[in-house]
């Protein structure tokens, strides 16, 4: 008779196939911008620009978020947030550096966002991995909380 996976065990195989998954898709489409299979288009390029000057602002701001505040410092691993942070920075004087001068060299654009997606792909694999052996603080706890309301319910059953 099979075991029964305990539910630890299956949120962090989720969470890490979902981290994984980020990983394979990022990495795909950085092959493929190297490779120039994707090929340059200036009106992409504007507006992977705009979206990950926000993106590179937000890695940074939540990295600050996440050194600031204690409660959220133990519901997260903080290792994540110093992971992508050179990604953040990246992105900010890549973007700045090509809302400003507009290169006309497609190879600045096939190769900078290439760079960044393998980045964040590695990243991803990382994070997966060591998430499957040492889980977000966060994903504990709601754990602990679904135990201890499953523990009451059968002690409410059992006196009943």
């Amino acid at each position: 008779m099979k075991k029964k996976m305990d539910f630890a065990t299956k949120a962090k195989l989720i969470y890490s196939g979902e981290l994984l998954l980020f990983a394979l898709i990022f990495l795909t489409i950085a092959i493929l911008k190297f490779t120039n299979v994707i090929p340059f288009n200036l009106t992409r390029a504007t507006i992977f620009n705009w979206i990950t000057l926000f993106g590179g602002t937000w890695l940074i701001a939540d990295l600050i978020w996440a050194l600031i505040d204690k409660k959220r410092q133990q519901r997260i691993a903080i290792i994540d947030k110093f992971l992508h942070v050179p990604a953040g920075v990246y992105l900010l004087t890549y973007d700045l550096y090509c809302l400003i001068n507009k290169p006309s060299d497609e190879i600045i654009y096939q190769y900078g966002v290439a760079i960044v997606l393998s980045y964040l792909g590695l990243c991803y694999i990382f994070e997966a991995l060591y998430h499957f052996k040492y889980p977000l603080p966060g994903l504990i706890e709601e754990e602990q909380v679904k135990e201890d309301s499953s523990k009451e319910e059968k002690e409410e059953n059992n006196h009943e």
